[in-house]
């Protein structure tokens, strides 16, 4: 099931992430943590604060905008990749220069302090069906995608939750089911919280859009997540003036 969610900037088709060698990569990195277990996805379902008081715990890094990751991936790469060196060339093996150009980032943040930092990031989604016994709705979600000085950015979350419900108050239930009776998408944003993955944090790749532009996903184990009615809802209100969500457009993602 695939459901498309409208923001500033829609990307279609779909972003294809990663190159064959870099996926079985991290195919074998969840591998690595899958006796890990997930944290709860069965949480209230929440009114978007006001700014950006979203956190309680100093140590969280929040980041949800363009600057946000733009702040953290110079700490902690020092600079982006030149991208045109980074495309094959005819006769050269497919992905050989990103795979090598990946391993290479991994040695040179070993270490780094910003590996063991929790970090918070968006993804986006809508309520699904109502299950009377968790009180709640389940969640279709999805990546977001943002453009930034790197390159476009997309977080890839690992130890997801088995299920994810989303809860209401019993006063936010009426409405919300009476929107979905009325086919009335009702749209969310999910803040996960996590930690890099230590051996593989980051993965430059390129999108496959038509615009082969520099893709750089952040590895993050969850440990934690929210939800927030979508800003754009009437049920939310404003934003709070404060840029968290000029992101781009999601797709449903496993």
């Amino acid at each position: 099931m695939a459901v498309v969610m409208k923001r500033r900037t829609l990307l279609s088709p779909i972003v294809s992430y990663v190159l064959p060698s870099i996926v079985f990569s991290l195919f074998l990195s969840i591998d690595c943590i899958a006796g890990s277990d997930p944290p709860s996805g069965i949480q209230p379902l929440e009114q978007l604060p006001q700014a950006r008081a979203l956190f309680t715990d100093a140590s969280v890094r929040a980041l949800l905008t363009s600057a946000d990751q733009e702040s953290f991936l110079n700490e902690l790469d020092k600079q982006p990749p030149d991208w045109d060196q980074l495309h094959d060339r005819p006769g050269e093996e497919l992905g050989t220069k990103l795979f090598d150009f990946n391993r290479q980032r991994d040695a040179e943040r070993e270490g780094h302090p910003l590996l063991s930092r929790r970090v918070a990031f968006w993804w986006s989604g809508v309520l699904g069906e109502y299950h009377e016994a968790q009180r709640g709705f389940s969640v279709v979600m999805g990546p977001e995608f943002t453009q930034t000085a790197w390159g476009l950015v997309r977080f890839k979350p690992l130890r997801l939750p088995h299920e994810m419900v989303a809860a209401p108050s019993p006063d936010g239930l009426q409405t919300l089911q009476g929107s979905r009776a009325k086919g009335e998408p009702v749209g969310i944003r999910i803040l996960f919280t996590g930690t890099l993955l230590p051996w593989e944090s980051i993965i430059y790749a390129f999108s496959h859009d038509g615009r082969e532009q520099g893709l750089i996903m952040p590895v993050v184990q969850v440990d934690g997540v929210r939800y927030f009615l979508h800003p754009e809802s009437d049920e939310c209100g404003d934003n709070g003036g404060d840029g968290s969500f000029g992101t781009t457009a999601s797709k449903t993602d496993e």
